[in-house]
């Protein structure tokens, strides 16, 4: 049996709680650790437990599991080969967004719950935003989540835009073009590629008019950043740099580009891609490779991440789940499409739009890894597409 409209209300309100945690702290609104752990840990410990709950009481799944059911047993006889705490941890936060996509999928919802959620998420891009124009002006709250900023706030823009072209309303454009305040100030540099990539890749774009005039805007949102004297300290290590001095690989050996340090530590990781290419080193291998040379824990990439720890076997593995799921979710929006189901339409878009940003970020950072900050939600709109909608309204 599934959920009902009304219960679904209580699996967004944590998922907008844990949201929210990791930005209290900055707040002065909770302390910055508790009983030893971080917010951000006890936030996506929260949802475990939740999903968890949820799953237990309703555990009905329309979520296409059976994609990432090699990627999940590839990772548990990992685990049980080479048991640690880390691994656990990392285990469960890789698995934590899938999970939560199946729960999702077992729920039912209506045109209002939906829309109560999305309602949630841009308050919550609202508030995201002043967070970060008061930690570059009056500096009273400090955030101390640049990078993950700059991912989640890709979500709230993504719906602003389906907003945008299911309405014709031009104030959910300019709200969107408020949220790119939150990249551009940062100066998070794949984050202000990725906002820019939501107006190319929404697929609900059909008007040629539109289309020209995304196509304009997106350029000139480009040039603006790249010509702005924040984003050419932090890019160029001269201070100033021309457009085809830019590099997207960050590994890249360029005296000009500022890689933050990517270029300089790959080297690290050589020996141990060569010795196990396939099969990789084991669990949270990665960790301790950053801790020999460098205080931070974290490899800031995915793909070099798991391609470490998993092997080329555990990163096929993962896209097997990933693409699976987005073929399953292009299908739902074609079906959607016929039957004008308003509500599906923007939600597959959504999600169908966000996969670009997905592989990018993976990229840039350990995204995955941060499961709060974008794949909970991300996953959660995954799981809303194959839910019980029959109370949605058609178009």
């Amino acid at each position: 049996m599934s959920v009902s409209p009304k219960s679904i209300y209580g699996f967004f309100f944590f998922l907008l709680l844990t949201l929210y945690m990791p930005f209290l702290p900055g707040m002065h609104l909770l302390p910055w650790d508790i009983a030893g752990f971080n917010v951000t840990g006890w936030a996506w410990l929260i949802m475990l437990a939740v999903t968890l709950g949820y799953f237990l009481v309703h555990p009905k799944v329309k979520f296409p599991i059976a994609y990432w059911v090699p990627w999940i047993l590839y990772m548990f006889v990992f685990l049980l080969m080479d048991p640690s705490f880390l691994g656990l941890q990392l285990t469960l936060q890789y698995l934590l967004p899938v999970f939560i996509g199946a729960v999702a999928s077992g729920l039912e919802y209506d045109d209002r719950s939906v829309e109560w959620f999305y309602r949630g998420l841009l308050i919550f891009s609202a508030v995201l935003l002043i967070i970060v124009i008061s930690d570059h002006t009056v500096h009273i709250i400090n955030n101390h989540q640049w990078a993950a900023s700059a991912m989640v706030i890709t979500i709230p823009a993504a719906i602003l835009i389906s907003k945008f072209f299911v309405t014709n309303s031009i104030k959910y454009l300019l709200f969107y073009g408020l949220l790119f305040l939150v990249p551009f100030l940062n100066i998070t540099r794949m984050g202000i590629l990725a906002f820019v990539v939501i107006l190319f890749v929404y697929p609900g774009n059909g008007k040629i008019l539109y289309k020209a005039m995304i196509l304009v805007l997106g350029v000139l949102m480009l040039l603006m950043v790249f010509n702005s004297k924040s984003f050419q300290e932090k890019t160029f290590f001269e201070g100033q740099g021309e457009l085809n001095e830019v590099s997207f690989n960050y590994y890249d050996d360029n005296s000009k580009f500022n890689t933050n340090g990517r270029s300089s530590f790959y080297q690290y990781f050589e020996k141990g891609l060569s010795e196990s290419p396939i099969f990789g080193n084991g669990p949270r291998a990665d960790y301790y490779v950053m801790n020999s040379f460098s205080e931070l824990k974290e490899v800031h990439n995915d793909y070099l991440s798991i391609r470490y720890d998993y092997g080329y076997l555990g990163l096929s593995l993962l896209f097997i789940g990933i693409i699976g799921t987005m073929v399953k979710v292009y299908e739902r929006y074609r079906y959607f499409k016929r039957q004008k189901m308003i509500v599906g339409i923007m939600l597959s878009s959504v999600v169908l739009t966000l996969f670009i940003p997905l592989l990018m970020f993976m990229y840039s950072d350990n995204i995955l890894k941060y499961t709060i900050f974008f794949p909970d939600i991300y996953f959660t709109l995954i799981g809303l597409v194959f839910a019980d909608n029959s109370k949605s309204e058609m178009i």
